[in-house]
C-alpha cells in the first residue's frame, strides 16, 4: 500500500522522470554506434614481418623464433602460433579472455621495438594489430576506365581519392588493391660492369644512398634559423641515370654507363576485376572499432560525390560492397517488429478490455521501455547490432505483460465501484509481489548468459543484457508509470445490477448510522 500511495501522491514527479528517461533514450539512440556484430575484442594479436626473399628455414631461425621467444613472457598469453614462408613470417598471439587486449598490444609493441635491432636488416615489421570485427571493410569501391591503364587508375586512387577519404572521422584505413605500381627499372649490363671495373653492390649502394632527402644543416639569416634540405630523389629516368656509381681513374662512372634505366611497374601476381569483368583498382574502407558503420558509409558516399569533379570523367567509381545495407535491413526489421507488436497489442487488448483508455495505458509502456533500453545500452557501451536489436525485438512481447496485468486489475477494481485512486492503490497492493516474481523469473533465465566467455559469450552477453534491462524496465514502469496513467485514462463500465446493490447498501448504511447516532443522543443522562 505504501508504494501505491507514493506513486499516487507523486504522480507528477513520475511523469517528469519518465519524460526525462524518454529524452535521454532518444539522445542515446542517436549516439549508439551501428554495426553488424557486437563490438568484440578478440584476445588475439597478429604480427606480420617481411624478410625480403630469404628462404623459409632462414626466416624461421632469424625472425620467427626470436619473436616467439620475446613474446613468451607477456602476461596473459596462452598460446603462440606461427607460420613461416619464403620472405614472410606471421606470428599469432592468443591471450586469455580476461586480459585487457589493448594493454597487451602495447606490451607486444614494446617487446618488438626492443627486438627490432637484433632482426636481420632485410626484416621489416609490416603489421601489428589486434583482431576485431573492424578488420573487415565496411564498404568498397572499384575504379575502372575504358581509356586509362591500370597504373594511372592506381595513381588516382592513391593520390587523389585515398587522402580525402582517410581524413574522414570514424575511418581507420583506406586500402588500395589491384592496379599497377609505377617504378624505375635498372637493368645492369655485366659486360659494362667489367669494363668499368664496378661491382653490382656498388650500383645498389649508389642508388640507395643517392635517392634520398637529407639536411646539410641550418642557415641563420635575419635572426631566423632555416632548415636546408637537399633532395636526391629521382623523378625521371634521366635523373636516376645521372647518379655517380664510382670513380675509376679519377673519372666518374654514372649509372647510365653500366645499366639501362627505364620506367616500369611492379610485378603483378593478383588480378582484380570489377563488373562486367574489367580490370579495376579497388578501394577498401575500414572503420574504427567504435565507429558507426552506417555513418561511415554515408560519409564516404558524400565525400566521393564532393570530389567527383576532381577525378577524370572517364574514370568510373562504383560500389561493389556495402556492409551498411545489412545493418539497415536489420534495423528496419526491428522497427517493423516493434510496430507490428504495438498494433497487435492494441488489437488484442481492445478485443478483451473493450476500453480505449486501458489499451492506451498498456501499450504506451512499449516505446518507453525501448527508449530506456537504448539508454542502458549506451551506458553499457553496447551498439546497435544483430544481437542487441534481436533482444529488443524479442522483448517486445514480454515487456507489455506487466502493464496488462496492472491495467486489468485496476479496471476490475473500478468496475466494483471503487474510485480511481482507491482502485489504483488496491490493485497495486495486491499484485506488487506476484508481478515482481513473474518478471524476475525470465530475467534470472537470461542473466547466466552474461557469464559466458569466448566468442559465444561476447555475442550472447549483449542479447542477455538487452532483454534483462527491457524486462526490469517494464516492471518498474508497470508499478509506477502505468498506475499514474490508469488513474487518468482508465474508465470502467459498471453493470446496472451492481450499481443498484451498491446504492441499496449505501442507503442501509446511512439508515444504520442515523439510528446509531440517535441512540447515542437519547442515551441515559447522569444519575442523581
Amino acid at each position: 500500500m505504501r508504494l501505491a500511495r507514493l506513486v499516487s501522491n507523486q504522480s507528477r514527479a513520475v511523469l517528469v522522470m519518465v519524460g526525462l528517461l524518454c529524452a535521454a533514450g532518444l539522445y542515446a539512440a542517436s549516439q549508439l554506434p551501428i554495426a553488424i556484430f557486437p563490438s568484440t575484442d578478440f584476445p588475439r594479436i597478429v604480427i606480420i614481418v617481411d624478410n625480403g626473399v630469404a628462404p623459409a628455414p632462414q626466416t624461421l631461425v632469424s625472425v620467427t623464433r626470436p619473436i616467439e621467444e620475446a613474446m613468451n613472457g607477456i602476461p596473459g598469453i596462452q598460446r603462440i602460433k606461427s607460420k613461416t614462408s619464403r620472405g614472410s613470417s606471421e606470428v599469432s598471439l592468443f591471450f586469455s579472455w580476461n586480459v585487457d587486449i589493448r594493454q597487451s598490444l602495447q606490451l607486444v609493441q614494446a617487446r618488438l621495438s626492443q627486438l627490432a635491432s637484433t632482426l636481420p636488416p632485410t626484416a621489416q615489421i609490416r603489421n601489428i594489430e589486434r583482431l576485431t570485427f573492424a578488420v573487415f571493410p565496411v564498404t568498397g569501391y572499384s575504379l575502372t576506365s575504358d581509356t586509362r591503364d591500370l597504373a594511372s587508375l592506381r595513381d588516382i586512387a592513391t593520390y587523389n581519392i585515398r587522402p580525402q577519404l582517410a581524413r574522414l572521422p570514424g575511418i581507420a584505413t583506406v586500402g588500395v588493391a589491384g592496379g599497377k605500381v609505377r617504378e624505375f627499372h635498372v637493368r645492369v649490363d655485366p659486360d659494362r660492369l667489367v669494363a668499368h671495373n664496378v661491382s653490382v653492390q656498388q650500383v645498389v649502394d649508389a642508388v640507395h644512398n643517392s635517392n634520398i632527402i637529407v639536411s646539410p644543416g641550418l642557415i641563420e639569416e635575419n635572426h631566423q634559423l632555416e632548415l636546408a634540405l637537399i633532395s636526391g630523389q629521382a623523378k625521371k629516368p634521366e635523373e636516376l641515370s645521372g647518379i655517380v656509381v664510382a670513380t675509376v681513374n679519377n673519372a666518374p662512372v654514372t649509372l647510365a654507363d653500366v645499366a639501362t634505366v627505364g620506367e616500369g611497374v611492379e610485378p603483378q601476381y593478383t588480378l582484380v576485376s570489377a563488373y562486367p569483368g574489367k580490370p579495376a583498382v579497388l578501394l577498401n574502407i575500414n572503420r574504427q572499432p567504435d565507429a558507426n558503420t552506417v555513418a561511415v558509409v554515408d560519409e564516404v558516399k558524400a565525400e566521393l560525390a564532393a570530389i567527383r569533379s576532381q577525378i577524370p570523367k572517364d574514370v568510373k567509381i562504383a560500389p561493389y560492397y556495402d556492409q551498411s545495407l545489412l545493418v539497415r535491413d536489420s534495423m528496419n526489421s526491428v522497427r517493423d517488429s516493434i510496430l507490428i507488436g504495438l498494433l497487435l497489442s492494441v488489437v488484442i487488448l481492445f478485443a478483451f478490455l473493450r476500453n480505449w483508455g486501458s489499451t492506451f495505458v498498456a501499450v504506451l509502456v512499449i516505446p518507453v521501455t525501448v527508449l530506456a533500453t537504448f539508454l542502458a545500452m549506451w551506458l553499457a557501451g553496447l551498439s546497435f547490432d544483430l544481437m542487441t536489436l534481436g533482444g529488443v525485438a524479442a522483448a517486445i512481447g514480454l515487456v507489455i505483460d506487466d502493464a496488462i496485468v496492472v491495467v486489468e486489475n485496476i479496471y476490475t477494481h473500478m468496475a466494483r465501484g471503487q474510485s480511481r485512486r482507491q482502485a489504483v492503490q488496491n490493485a497495486i497492493s495486491e499484485i506488487t509481489v506476484p508481478i515482481i516474481g513473474s518478471t524476475i523469473t525470465p530475467v534470472v533465465v537470461f542473466l547466466p548468459l552474461t557469464l559466458l566467455t569466448g566468442v559465444t559469450g561476447s555475442f550472447f552477453r549483449s542479447l542477455a543484457l538487452t532483454m534483462a534491462v527491457a524486462l526490469l524496465t517494464s516492471l518498474v514502469l508497470a508499478l509506477s508509470f502505468t498506475p499514474v496513467l490508469a488513474e487518468r485514462f482508465v474508465k470502467a463500465k459498471r453493470p446496472e445490477g451492481w450499481k443498484e446493490d451498491v446504492d441499496r447498501r449505501s442507503d442501509h448504511e446511512s439508515l444504520a448510522n442515523e439510528q446509531i447516532g440517535r441512540s447515542l443522543r437519547l442515551g441515559p443522562g447522569p444519575r442523581a
